[in-house]
């Protein structure tokens, strides 16, 4: 029996080290995506889309949305950022995700200008695939008020003074805000940037 019983210990070390080891290569592996913290429940809200008809946020649950306040008139960080973002869903369409996983919101903040043929036009520019990516259109007032609901700022009480903070919004399937990205602002903003982004939720 003493003869078994030094074995035994020798192998029970053992495997407990390998356990060790793979839960150490599991919890701390380079492969562990990071968590993003749960920021915020977004409200739900109602805009009008480019055929005109009423767009609540709440219908893309159970997808991942990337939110963008913005007006087509914007001379600098609107178009870095939504040049970018066409990138972004280039590779989305190419990995199948764009539209039935993934869907972009880019939420007008010029309510004076920003009308659905401009709109559309603009969407036209950066080839926007409409299957996943809406542009949505509403009242000033609202605008602010669906912006407060992101923890950002929108001023828009005339065409002559349209501000917004640059940034995009990362949404999960549950309507949760998970991630801040910068935007066009940043000399940083690339697809790469954004779709690692992404992936964190995948």
């Amino acid at each position: 029996m003493a003869f078994v019983n030094r074995y035994k210990f020798p192998l029970a070390v053992s495997v407990l080290v390998l356990l060790m080891a793979g839960y150490l290569l599991y919890t701390y592996g380079p492969w562990k995506k990071e968590e993003l913290p749960v920021i915020l429940e977004v409200p739900d809200f109602t805009l009008t889309d480019l055929d005109g008809e009423p767009l609540s946020f709440s219908e893309s649950e159970g997808k991942i949305r990337l939110v963008y306040f913005f007006f087509a008139s914007c001379p600098d960080v609107c178009p870095i950022t939504t040049r970018v973002m066409s990138f972004v869903q280039t590779e989305l369409q190419e990995r199948g995700l764009f539209g039935d996983k993934v869907e972009f919101h880019w939420i007008s903040i010029d309510p004076y200008r920003d009308t659905q043929e401009v709109l559309e036009q603009y969407a036209d520019g950066f080839k926007a695939d409409r299957s996943g990516w809406h542009f949505l259109r509403g009242e000033a007032e609202e605008i602010v008020k669906i912006a407060k609901g992101f923890n950002l700022g929108v001023i828009n009480p005339d065409p002559d003074n349209l501000v917004h903070s640059d940034i995009i919004s990362l949404v999960d399937e549950q309507g949760r805000l998970r991630s801040y990205i910068r935007g066009g602002g940043d000399e940083t903003l690339t697809p790469e940037k954004v779709l690692e982004e992404i992936d964190k939720l995948l």
